[in-house]
């Protein structure tokens, strides 16, 4: 089976993911397929703000001189939080978690 290509807006991490959903499963929902275009979007933005805050640090000054997270880092937060939504509306993450807990003590 041929996998579709992906779309030219997405950058290395969108596009790596791309291939590894196509290889998985197959889309054949437009809707899935623009959840999924969503993800990978997710990732690239996770990619380059992360380069970002790697050149700017982690923590910048404000105009009053405060020193202040990266607002990158909230956007990385809230794009990894996003894109593990999305993967799960996707049904991708079907690895169940194991049922074997122990017992209660009390």
């Amino acid at each position: 089976m041929k996998l579709p290509q992906p779309p030219a807006h997405l950058q290395a991490s969108g596009r790596k993911f791309w291939r590894l959903a196509h290889s998985e499963r197959e889309f054949a929902d437009s809707h899935d397929i623009t959840r999924l275009d969503m993800a990978c979007g997710c990732l690239d933005e996770i990619a380059a703000d992360e380069a970002r805050v790697k050149v700017e640090g982690a923590f910048v000054q404000d105009r009053f001189q405060q020193v202040k997270e990266h607002p990158a880092r909230r956007a990385i937060r809230e794009n990894k939080a996003l894109f593990l939504k999305i993967v799960r509306e996707l049904g991708l993450d079907l690895v169940a978690p194991p049922e074997d807990r122990p017992r209660r003590q009390y």
